[in-house]
């Protein structure tokens, strides 16, 4: 799942400042917002609220900005994050660089490259990732963080854990209330009266699902973080595909078994390359087949929520792009419900995914062809 995750991240980042490009168009009109009920979704090249977000906000795009209050939570995704303004309750955030200057009204999650937080507020339990981390805020409960180079300048009214990679630091209003326990290789100086107590463990004894991060909590935060990637990836992907995606949503309606027999069969794809890898003349062809098969499964996983949503919806032909995003968003929101069932919520997603596999292939066939019969090709 981890792998899974980082090849969508990686599309993600990588596809929206470029397709904003290809396009001509500036990242603002390459941004979409759809609200569904009192919820407010959004993807895009350039990301921002236009007024306040009266219920939860789910944002995604190359570059997001906050700068209107959300009264609940706040799940956002991209490479460039910017939070000035008020979250009512949870912060869910992931990106390239992330910066936080406002209060959060709940719990906070956050894992970026670079991270600074500087005069923010976190009521609640906070987790904090980055390869470098700047951090001067009051936490009203827990902290738990993980850094390879930290500066740590924060009030804490709970216990605080650091898994320090290279370097830990401390400012001058850093203070403790409860407990520091700091996993690393050897000892670092801590200052006199920083915390009530300074223990120091191996990090191989480091648990990130000890607390209020608990397994259940974590299992429902990645849930929520596999729904903003495979969304803002999708939406990037339709915009490349054009109407094509209509053409991939007619070919599930109209070739069912088919589409779920090809996604089977490619499953079966890297035999295929091993055996062309054992022939010299093979070797090169494996190469490039093994670049697209690894391609097509990860669009595979970004589109199987359209998919769904196009079932439901029964999307017709030439939709509109806003239009389209509101299928992916519901398909998604589908396959995350039906995740939670046990044993049959995973065979089900697989087989939409199989169905969606398959499906691809079926529309890229056809479109070839289309193509060749009108001589394009």
């Amino acid at each position: 799942m981890k792998n899974v995750l980082k090849i969508f991240l990686a599309i993600a980042i990588l596809l929206l400042p470029a397709t904003t490009l290809a396009s001509g168009k500036s990242m603002k009109e390459q941004s979409v917002s759809v609200e569904v009920g009192n919820d407010f979704y959004s993807a895009g090249g350039l990301v921002e609220l236009k007024g306040i977000a009266t219920d939860d906000a789910y944002l995604a795009g190359a570059l997001v900005n906050i700068s209107k209050k959300v009264e609940n939570d706040l799940a956002v995704l991209g490479s460039t994050l910017t939070i000035i303004s008020e979250i009512g309750d949870d912060l869910r955030a992931a990106g390239s660089v992330i910066t936080l200057t406002s209060k959060i009204g709940g719990d906070a999650v956050i894992a970026g490259g670079v991270v600074n937080i500087s005069g923010a507020t976190i009521v609640g339990d906070a987790f904090v990732a980055a390869g470098m981390l700047n951090i001067n805020a009051d936490i009203g409960g827990d902290l738990q963080l993980v850094g390879d180079e930290i500066i740590f300048d924060s009030k804490v009214a709970g216990d605080v854990e650091i898994r320090i990679g290279k370097k830990v630091s401390f400012g001058e209003n850093a203070k403790i209330t409860g407990k520091l326990t700091y996993f690393s290789e050897s000892e670092i100086e801590v200052p006199v009266g920083l915390a009530s107590s300074v223990e120091r463990k191996d990090l191989s004894k480091m648990d990130l699902k000890s607390g209020v991060f608990s397994e259940k909590h974590f299992d429902f935060g990645g849930k929520l973080f596999f729904f903003l990637i495979s969304f803002v990836t999708g939406a990037v992907l339709l915009v490349l595909c054009g109407r094509s995606s209509e053409v991939f949503a007619d070919t599930i309606r109209q070739n069912f078994w088919w589409s779920l027999l090809v996604g089977v069969l490619v499953l079966f794809v890297p035999l295929l390359i091993l055996l062309l890898t054992i022939t010299m003349v093979g070797a090169w062809l494996a190469g490039m087949l093994l670049v697209a098969w690894i391609l097509a499964l990860a669009a595979a996983g970004a589109l199987m929520g359209f998919l769904l949503g196009s079932l439901i919806l029964r999307q017709k032909k030439e939709e509109k792009y806003s239009r389209k995003l509101l299928t992916l968003a519901l398909g998604l929101v589908a396959l995350s419900a039906i995740s939670f069932l046990p044993g049959l919520g995973g065979l089900f997603i697989f087989t939409v995914f199989v169905l969606t596999l398959g499906a691809l292939v079926l529309s890229k066939i056809q479109f070839y062809k289309s193509a060749k019969k009108v001589k394009l090709l």
